[in-house]
């Protein structure tokens, strides 16, 4: 039995109101295509190393609208105060000051677009709508993120989501980690093998 209290003030409304409302569609530059299996491409290069760190990309997930790369980065030798940075300032910093823990992540399309990490949500949040769509490129944070610490080391996987699909040519990947002595440094990847597993991208319900 509910008693007075539930019979006054409810549950915060009519569950079967709430099931009939139509939920919002997903603008389609938010994330994959929901309906879809991406082609995986293995990629497993390593993009720099100094004596404190990795950083390198494991895979590349492709779809008909995009494409999810999943990068590994482990840093060594750090102090408690460093670890904690690191993961703290991943998600919080100010776009005037960079913090040097901050693992920067770039991408350059064959056609000239460039887009970056430094953005995130923050660079589109006023288009949070499906009649809403920015001009791309846009690299935006996707699963991943998760990371661990053990000791003096860290290790990290985060995921970015790049919206369109990129063109074919050469695809150029930069980073950046200055507090683990890792300048910048860009390895170019070939843009055409995207382009073409994107038709390989499967629809799960024809």
């Amino acid at each position: 039995m509910g008693g007075p209290f539930v019979e006054v003030f409810g549950f915060g409304g009519d569950d079967d109101d709430a099931s009939a409302q139509e939920e919002p569609k997903r603008p389609r530059w938010f994330g994959p295509p929901e309906d879809e299996l991406g082609a995986v491409l293995s990629q497993g290069i390593v993009l720099a190393r100094s004596e404190r760190a990795v950083v390198a990309l494991s895979h590349v997930v492709v779809y008909s609208t995009g494409a999810t790369f999943d990068f590994l980065a482990v840093a060594r030798g750090l102090a408690r105060s460093e670890a904690n940075r690191v993961f703290h300032e991943q998600h919080t910093f100010e776009e005037e000051d960079l913090p040097e823990s901050l693992l920067r992540i770039g991408l350059e399309l064959a056609d000239g677009g460039r887009v970056s990490n430094l953005g995130g949500w923050r660079a589109h949040r006023k288009l949070m709508s499906p009649d809403a769509e920015p001009e791309g490129p846009l690299l935006l944070p996707h699963a991943g993120g998760g990371g661990n610490s053990t000791g003096g080391q860290i290790t990290m996987k985060p995921g970015y989501w790049l919206w369109p699909l990129p063109p074919g040519g050469p695809l150029r990947i930069s980073c950046e980690w200055p507090l683990v002595d890792i300048g910048m440094t860009t390895v170019e990847i070939d843009g055409d093998a995207l382009v073409g597993a994107a038709s390989r991208a499967r629809t799960l319900w024809p």
